[in-house]
Formats: structure tokens, sequence, C-alpha cells
């Protein structure tokens, strides 16, 4: 009886002693998803047996300390999202080759970082416990945080700097453009950075500024800056050369682009040509001053014309379209001069719209005559 009892204790003891070690036998790999998304981490283990078991531990947490998401099987986190839980281990494979797989839904920021598989070993020191390390990375789409103004106004020449700062992860790549696809002041349709910095500012300057972040995490984010320039009048001819034939009762129209900011005074005049002074043109039966409504043109610009009614020989000659404000003043000079005939979109056409003179229908009838009278003296001749 003793030699059994013996036996039986020996074995016990040579199997505790010499049973094989569970071991996690391959690496962990990488996981990358984007935010929103659920994340799968695979630890495979053999030889794992009761009373060891298979941890999941979040190293990287927002307080610092270790998360213990699960025991085998069994998770010890109860937190829910979107009526699902947070965390699940499902388990596969045989007793002697496991995979416990680890999901985690909804992946925000935090939950990104390192995961660590390891088989708790009791009455072992806890360093001795075997374990490996998975790294779960979340994609983030861009989001900007505008260190900008949504508005800007500066006067001609100044300097200005535009900064942009985006978030994301990866980083993202910071882009600036201009809103209406013409080229960057500094040149160039694009400029790479989150400072972008623009000397001695030009009116044509004036527009939307658009800083884009992108990381190839859609969608990207983008963020608009209008920058409002102020400046003295820039006056320009329409077209600076007008012909009109005299004493005909046919108008002349002279127009003129003109951009301002703020908004400009516009005066016409024509030079005297015997005193070569400038005299001030006003509204009147003679002249008529209007302002034209144009979609396409910009808020700070405006579309003035001059119409010269009834054309005589007196109104040849220089005239100027003039802006001013309070930064400057400027002018646009346009010529008109004489023509043979009529010119512009509203002159009459040659003969429309009246009835043939006696003379034109006494030439057609004779015309007719001929060749009738010449077809019979032809036909008499056969």
């Amino acid at each position: 009886m003793i030699n059994v009892l013996t036996t039986v204790v020996l074995s016990s003891i040579f199997c505790s002693v010499f049973a094989a070690r569970p071991e996690i036998v391959d690496d962990i790999l990488p996981e990358v998803k984007k935010q929103g998304q659920t994340a799968y981490l695979n630890c495979s283990v053999i030889n794992l047996q009761s009373p060891a078991q298979l941890q999941w531990i979040k190293k990287t947490t927002p307080t610092g300390d270790p998360l213990h998401i699960s025991s085998d099987e069994t998770v010890r986190i109860s937190d829910f999202v979107e009526g699902r839980r947070k965390y699940d281990v499902v388990k596969y494979g045989n007793t002697n080759r496991l995979m416990y797989q680890l999901i985690v839904r909804s992946l925000t920021e935090t939950d990104a970082g390192n995961y660590t598989c390891q088989i708790y070993l009791p009455n072992q020191n806890y360093k001795e416990w075997p374990q490996k390390l998975g790294v779960l990375t979340v994609q983030i789409a861009p989001t900007i945080k505008a260190d900008s103004a949504a508005s800007i106004t500066v006067q001609e020449n100044q300097n200005i700097t535009l900064t942009c700062e985006a978030n994301g992860n990866p980083a993202p790549n910071i882009t600036w453009k201009r809103g209406d696809g013409f080229p960057l002041p500094n040149g160039g349709f694009q400029q790479r950075g989150g400072v972008y910095k623009v000397y001695q500012i030009n009116a044509t300057d004036r527009g939307q500024f658009i800083c884009i972040a992108d990381n190839n995490v859609k969608p990207p984010a983008s963020y608009t800056v209008q920058l409002e320039v102020r400046f003295a009048p820039y006056c320009t001819a329409v077209q600076d050369t007008v012909g009109q034939a005299q004493n005909r009762r046919f108008h002349a129209k002279l127009e003129c682009l003109v951009a301002a900011n703020p908004r400009s005074e516009v005066i016409w005049y024509k030079e005297n040509k015997a005193t070569q002074e400038k005299e001030q043109i006003q509204d009147n039966d003679k002249y008529k001053l209007e302002q034209q409504d144009d979609q396409r043109l910009k808020a700070d610009e405006k579309w003035y014309t001059l119409e010269i009614k009834n054309v005589q020989g007196n109104d040849y000659g220089d005239y100027y379209c003039t802006g001013k404000n309070e930064h400057g003043e400027n002018q646009a000079k346009f010529q008109l001069f004489e023509t043979m005939e009529c010119q512009g979109q509203n002159c009459p056409s040659v003969g429309a719209g009246k009835a043939p003179s006696t003379y034109q229908v006494s030439m057609v009838t004779f015309m007719i005559g001929l060749i009738i009278s010449f077809s019979i003296n032809k036909c008499l001749q056969r």
C-alpha cells in the first residue's frame, strides 16, 4: 500500500515538473483600421491548460494604467457601443493549439495603442509569463484647427501670414490653393505647409484661399479664408477706341470696368480740344450715364457706360473714365473717331423693313419683259 501511494505521488510530481509549458507560438500581426471600423488581433497558443489562462491587456490607456480586458473567453469590460459589446474574445482551434481573437468594435482614437497577449501562470513570477505584443493603429480623417480668421482685410502692399493646423492619423499633408483656380500670389497653383506667407499684397490677390488637409483617410478637410484688399481704383477700358459716323442720329457707347475697395466715385470727362482741359460730363439729353449689372463681376467690380447720343463732328476726341476713393485715383482713356458707316449692334440694316420703290419695281418689270421678249424671238427663229 505504501509503495502504491509513493508511486502516485512521484507520478504527480513528475507530471507537474515535466508537463509541457504553454507558449505563444506566433507573432501578433499589426492591425490598421479606420475610425468607426472593427479591429481583430489574433494570439495563438499551445499547451494551454488550467489553471493557466490567456489574458488580453491594453498597455497604453488615457489614464496610463493597464486595462485588463479578458481572461480566456471571459471579457472583464462591460462597455457597450451601438447596442453591442465594445470588446469580445473568440476562441478557435483544438485542445493542443488554440487561437484567441480579440475583437474591438467602433474604433476611436483612444483605442489605438499596444495590446499584450499573455499567459497567466499561477505561483510564478509575472516576468516569466509568456507574452507577445500587438499594435492597433486607428486611422483618423483630418480635422482642421484654423489659426487664421475666416476673413482678413488688409491694404494693398501689406504682408500677411495664413496659418492652418490639422490633426489626423497618419499626420495630414496641408496644401493651400486659391478658390477661383488662379495662380497663388507667390506663383504656382499650390503651396504645401501649414504656414503660407504672402508679401506685398496686390489687389488681384483678393478672394478665397483654401487650406486642404489630406492623409488618404476620407474625407479630406478644408478651411476657407476670405482675403479682402483695400485698394485705389483700377479703371479698364473695355474697348479704348470706338468709331461712329456723324450727323446720322447714330449713338456711340464707351464701357469702363472699375475695381475699387472701398467703392469709388466714377466721373466721366471729355477733353476740350482748344484748351486741353478735361470737362466733366453730366447725364443729360446728350449723354447717358449708367452702371450695368453683371453676375460675372466680383463684389468690388462695377461696369460703367457712357452713351454719346446723335454723334456730331465736335463729339470726336478723347474721353476719360475716372475712379476715386480714399486710397487714390485712376483713369482709363478712350478715343472716339469718325467712320463712314454706322458702328455697333444697333445699326440699321440696309433696306430692312422698307417697301421697294417705284424705280425698283419698274427696273424689275423691264428686265422680266426683256427676258421674255428674247425667249420668244429665239423660238420664232427656229
